[in-house]
């Protein structure tokens, strides 16, 4: 019998074991997580701190699924190091667990920041549901304003689930525009308007430069720009980074992420790796990088169980690609939006009297990206038009996705 040990029950992790169970009815399957809470919809946590999701709709599976698939599930487990030679996990405690086949799917933990003056309560990351817990109960204690800091998809979703608790909200980004990675200026311009009619202010090219506190809690912010901030509760959302550092001295390589071949094989036998702490092929940029989304993990964390059953598919490879709606804003993102190599032609298609921002990216005749804001209808096709790699005109992609709209063109 085949002993395959998971480490990490995210999307990745979870959907690998599926598949290996689906591909192995006799294997034995132990999945090893950190966290105190059977597996759970991470992309709901907004909405679950927001009110509007209730804790029973945020489990991936029910309780009874995982002795059904008869996969043990330890969670309140940290692997502390990975053993390649003698193909073994070691635990916090000590505990030693042998392998098979191993799937390193730890997933990502958050960035921090350190200020000065710092080191005081009412400053929180929120990546777990406990995390989400504590958020609350910080948010109903405090009547002062809620300060979160960073503009990406996490800081715009926190902010307006922390808003419709009917706290007021300031979001601080470093950079002059939000989400800068994928949106341009109208786009990020388009979302400072809904935040604000939502009554978030949104504050750009602006960083916290030194916290005030009394009696070793917050109680504001000095920025960048000398303006003081009031808040009771500052919640950093600058990003996330792969937790890979349990495979320091292990011999699996890494670079930002794990590396891996288009099988999600790292290079230590019968070790493979998905999701999160991954670094992938980009097959648009032609380069590996880390791509920490959902999407990618849950697709990532099936091939890579069939491979782990001798099922596997070659990966195409990771694609940036977001969802999201932000205070009424549809917004979708596909592939490349901010081209800086050169090679592009960008169509944008506008229409002010209905808020709608289109931007479609070809390079060589080929769609390799798209940013559509308030009008996202079209997204599935143009997703399987990048993903086919298909030649297509400007004027099919007018007509097709910009029909009725005011289309520029610009070389990029």
């Amino acid at each position: 019998m085949t002993r395959y040990v998971v480490i990490g029950a995210g999307p990745a992790g979870i959907n690998a074991a599926s598949a290996i169970r689906a591909g192995d009815a006799t294997g034995e399957i132990v999945v090893f997580d950190r966290e105190h809470d059977r597996p759970y919809y991470r992309t709901e946590l907004d909405t679950y701190i927001a009110g509007s999701t209730p804790d029973s709709d945020l489990p991936l599976n029910p309780d009874s699924y995982y002795d059904e698939q008869r996969i043990e599930l330890r969670l309140r487990s940290v692997v502390a190091r990975v053993n390649i030679a003698e193909r073994r996990v070691e635990l916090s405690t000590g505990e030693r667990v042998a392998y098979d086949k191993l799937l390193l799917a730890s997933g990502s933990i958050p960035m921090t920041l350190a200020w000065p003056g710092g080191d005081v309560g009412g400053i929180v990351t929120v990546r777990t549901w406990e995390d989400a817990r504590a958020v609350i109960r910080h948010v109903l204690e405090t009547t002062k304003p809620v300060l979160v800091v960073g503009g990406g998809v996490l800081g715009l979703i926190l902010a307006e689930g922390i808003r419709q608790r009917g706290r007021s909200v300031v979001l601080l980004e470093k950079e002059p525009r939000l989400w800068a990675p994928v949106l341009d200026e109208p786009a990020s311009d388009r979302l400072v308007q809904s935040l604000a009619e939502a009554g978030i202010v949104a504050l750009l090219d602006e960083v916290v430069a030194e916290i005030e506190s009394e009696r070793g809690r917050v109680t504001g912010v000095r920025t960048s720009k000398g303006r003081r901030i009031e808040t009771g509760l500052i919640v950093v959302a600058i990003g996330v980074r792969p937790d890979i550092g349990f495979l320091a001295g292990s011999g699996v390589r890494t670079d930002r992420g794990i590396l891996v071949d288009r099988e999600f094989r790292t290079n230590a036998a019968d070790v493979f790796a998905a999701g999160d702490a991954v670094q992938a092929f980009d097959f648009l940029l032609g380069q590996t990088r880390v791509v920490t989304n959902w999407v990618n993990a849950v697709e990532q964390g099936r091939l890579a169980g069939a491979a782990m059953v001798g099922q596997g598919q070659p990966y195409r490879g990771v694609m940036v690609s977001n969802s999201e709606s932000f205070c009424g804003v549809r917004v979708s993102v596909l592939g490349i939006t901010q081209p800086t190599s050169g090679g592009h032609l960008v169509l944008i298609g506008r229409d002010q009297a209905k808020s709608v921002y289109r931007k479609l990216v070809l390079q060589e005749g080929r769609l390799v990206g798209a940013l559509l804001v308030g009008n996202t209808s079209g997204e599935g096709m143009m997703r399987k038009i990048i993903l086919d790699g298909r030649a297509v005109s400007p004027d099919e992609l007018k007509s097709k996705f910009l029909p009725g709209l005011g289309v520029t063109e610009v070389p990029a």
